[in-house]
């Protein structure tokens, strides 16, 4: 089974990109028609983070995201794919890039790419052209040994998501290096609750406390998709220096904040189809139904 997502991807890879968006809108679009739990995680989702809109506005936003992320399992392919030179033909522009040069040249930097837009992209693209180490969950398989491979082929070192990973980071940044995490994922340890879209939500301390420990800026990422599959606009978007207090909860809440105002920004293109408020302040209920299992005999 493996072997054969890896062929797909392969194939999908030889197609152009604005061939790739237009099939994977108008798959990811069709579904948004039909009841699936896929469908029920986004509905939840928007629900959450933006009650005061009319339902009305909320479905077409479903549409537009569910189209978005048809976009980004056809594009996932091609973008771990390309070479230098198809990265920079895919990347089209870039905005506020000179937040990189200026912090590298000062000491290290912390990139943030939340899961808006195609966040593959922006990792590819700063390994051509800055020395990168960023985390990752190993898996198993021989699918993710291709994506691991693909992930790195352009000089970005990963490290497993563990302590030896944190002290890679650390390492990273102490030789001026970028050093590269997701911001917006519900951790098993190590988390806070703060407010996202005014809901409290579990987050990860661990990009607050490297930069209070580190003394570095944080930079967040995000690579737009542009129309009728023309590539990426890469933004590059400098969060507040509070996201450095001493006090976590402090830090955390000025990256909560900084992400939601980049996702209000492109509401259509975020990963709404995650299980970002999955777990809940002591008292609440849950907001997601139950997975059912299998029954057994």
């Amino acid at each position: 089974m493996a072997d054969i997502r890896i062929l797909s991807l392969r194939a999908l890879a030889l197609l152009p990109l604005p061939v790739l968006h237009l099939a994977g809108g108008v798959l990811g679009g069709a579904l948004a028609w039909f009841p699936s739990r896929l469908r029920t995680m986004v509905d939840i989702n928007l629900g959450v983070c933006f009650p005061d809109q009319t339902s009305a506005w909320r479905v077409r936003l479903r549409r537009r995201s569910m189209a978005h992320l048809g976009r980004l399992v056809f594009e996932f392919g091609k973008v771990l794919s390309a070479d230098r030179r198809g990265v920079e033909t895919l990347v089209r522009e870039t905005c506020g890039e000179s937040l990189i040069g200026e912090a590298l040249a000062q000491g290290g930097a912390i990139v943030a790419t939340p899961h808006l837009g195609c966040w593959e992209i922006v990792s590819q693209y700063l390994a051509t052209r800055y020395p990168l180490t960023a985390l990752y969950r190993p898996q198993e398989g021989a699918l993710d040994a291709w994506i691991h491979a693909r992930r790195q082929h352009l000089g970005a070192r990963l490290e497993p998501a563990d302590q030896g990973g944190v002290r890679a980071l650390m390492a990273a940044l102490r030789r001026k290096e970028l050093a590269g995490l997701l911001p917006d994922q519900d951790p098993r340890v190590g988390g806070v609750f703060v407010r996202h879209f005014g809901c409290m939500t579990h987050t990860p301390v661990l990009l607050a406390r490297l930069a209070n420990k580190a003394k570095v800026p944080v930079i967040l990422c995000f690579a737009e998709r542009l129309p009728w599959g023309r590539g990426y606009r890469i933004h590059f978007i400098a969060v507040p220096a509070a996201v450095a207090d001493p006090d976590p909860q402090v830090g955390t809440q000025v990256l909560s904040d900084a992400v939601e105002g980049l996702i209000r920004r492109c509401p259509e293109q975020y990963f709404w189809n995650y299980r970002r408020f999955r777990r809940r302040p002591a008292g609440e209920a849950p907001l997601y139904p139950r997975r059912s299992r299998p029954a057994t005999r």
